[in-house]
């Protein structure tokens, strides 16, 4: 086959894994030790000498015994969470003295620990009684079940109940919401037929690859399908492990290079400072907002696409041949397509518990009322669900009724993020019956950036500002007001 484009078929990353030669290699026991060993290498320089040696050791683990990798991953992620316990921020009550009259004498430190033990008990009983109870209200909608239990916790932390009461209700809370979405797979998981064992399970809570409270990849049943059956499928996802990796610490490079000219040479300021140069009505110029506006969007997409590849890659090594967290998000020509690009295993969140379920149960004779309706279930009131508790803590912080209100400038983003994709699918719909221009492309990829670039301004879940400083910001980019 001849070369094709300009550069001829050149690969910065060559294609290891279509190569017999190192697909053989791989398969062998002097293969994966030096695949295991390159890829801890560079663990140990991004995470840190501990955090290295542990990843790499559970990898190895995972490599040479691939029949009881599940096992492994379990037993992985238990290792990984004793070795760092608090991947989250924990939310106390008032008052601020707290450390001083703890319960029983005991250390913070010691109560976090229980309370993490707790979180994995319950998971485990929720989980054991969904797959007795495979047609009830838990198993069919564990969403809604699972968050009726933590609005009844949250408000019998936030009113009336003693100190005592509360510290363990917040305690229990914090690890409950770091955890909400692992335990709503596994217990999701439970109508399956193939469903895994409750040991099994634990093994998909915050796995030891990482992650945030968004499951990376998905549950169990995701990982049942995505594993590796053999050794020639483990040794090409390993290949495919390494490149990520490489390219995830090119891509590091590259952002932190692209921060430091931008910030140092150009005098570019961030973000932040741009918007509270606005919220003090003294803001920067049109041409410097916009500027701002880019440069924030560029980070971001750096920022979100090395930490996803990094977790992806770890993740393929340990044999799991997931698919990458970020892909290819410039090349989208629709809100929706870029939606599902920029943040993969999120949009599957919010789809599975959300979307799902109201496309299945909603306005069946209407198809685009039942496709908006969805839509709008999940980028929109999923995506306010998602966010309100997992910044919890500005409910201790600001009272339950003030961080409901000051929540009100995340939720128009969301407002705007699911209009902005329900209008998407319908022209694209309509779209398929035209004939497209030349330029159509490249316009369609204009407009999705712009409207994704414009609506950071927007995307802010702290209670600061009121949404009058954000519309007054976005309306500075166009010369309207001061």
């Amino acid at each position: 086959m001849a070369p094709s484009g300009l550069l001829g078929g050149f690969r910065l990353i060559p294609a290891f894994e279509r190569d017999p030669e190192h697909i053989n290699f791989a398969c062998s026991a002097a293969g994966k030790l030096y695949l295991v060993f390159a890829f801890g290498m560079g663990l140990a320089i991004r995470n840190g000498l501990r955090d290295g040696l542990i990843l790499t050791a559970i990898l190895g683990i995972a490599t040479f015994l691939p029949q009881h990798r599940r096992i492994v991953l379990t037993g992985g992620t238990l290792l990984w969470l004793v070795a760092n316990p608090f991947w989250f921020g924990w939310i106390l009550p008032k008052p601020s003295g707290y450390v001083s009259i703890l319960p029983g004498g005991l250390s913070l430190p010691t109560l976090c620990s229980i309370s993490l033990a707790a979180v994995f008990g319950f998971g485990a009983l929720v989980t054991g009684w969904a797959r007795r109870h495979p047609r009830s209200l838990l198993c069919t909608r564990p969403v809604l079940t699972l968050g009726l239990l933590y609005g009844a916790i949250l408000l019998f932390g936030s009113y009336g109940a003693p100190y005592e009461a509360q510290l363990a209700a917040w305690l229990f809370l914090t690890a409950f919401g770091g955890y909400f979405w692992f335990i709503a797979y596994a217990v999701a998981d439970q109508r399956a037929r193939d469903r895994d064992s409750i040991g099994l399970q634990l093994g998909t809570f915050h796995p030891f690859w990482g992650s945030t409270s968004t499951p990376v990849p998905k549950g169990a049943a995701y990982l049942r399908r995505i594993e590796a059956k053999d050794a020639h499928e483990l040794a090409v996802s390993q290949w495919k492990a390494l490149k990520l990796f490489i390219w995830a610490c090119l891509l590091s490079f590259c952002n932190h290079t692209f921060t430091q000219i931008v910030h140092g040479p150009f005098h570019i300021p961030t973000f932040q400072e741009a918007f509270d140069r606005g919220a003090a009505h003294a803001p920067y110029p049109v041409y410097v907002c916009w500027l701002v506006l880019v440069a924030a969007f560029a980070e971001n997409l750096f920022s979100i696409t090395v930490w996803g590849h990094t977790i992806i890659a770890c993740c393929r090594m340990a044999g799991f041949r997931a698919l990458r967290n970020t892909y290819r998000p410039l090349t989208a020509r629709t809100i929706a397509e870029f939606w599902n690009r920029y943040y993969f295993y999120f949009k599957e969140l919010l789809v599975d518990f959300f979307f799902y379920p109201t496309f299945f149960r909603l306005f069946k004779g209407r198809t685009r009322l039942r496709l908006a309706a969805a839509t709008f279930a999940a980028a929109g009131l999923g995506n306010m669900f998602f966010h309100f508790i997992r910044d919890i803590g500005y409910v201790p912080r600001l009272g339950l009724w003030r961080a409901l209100l000051g929540f009100h400038v995340y939720a128009f983003y969301c407002l705007l993020l699911s209009t902005g994709i329900i209008i998407s699918q319908l022209r694209t719909a309509r779209r398929r019956a035209q004939t497209p221009s030349r330029w159509s492309p490249f316009k369609s990829q204009f407009g999705v950036l712009l409207f994704f670039c414009l609506l950071q301004v927007f995307d802010d879940t702290g209670r600061t500002h009121p949404i009058t400083v954000h519309l007054a910001f976005f309306l500075h980019l166009f010369g309207i007001g001061g």
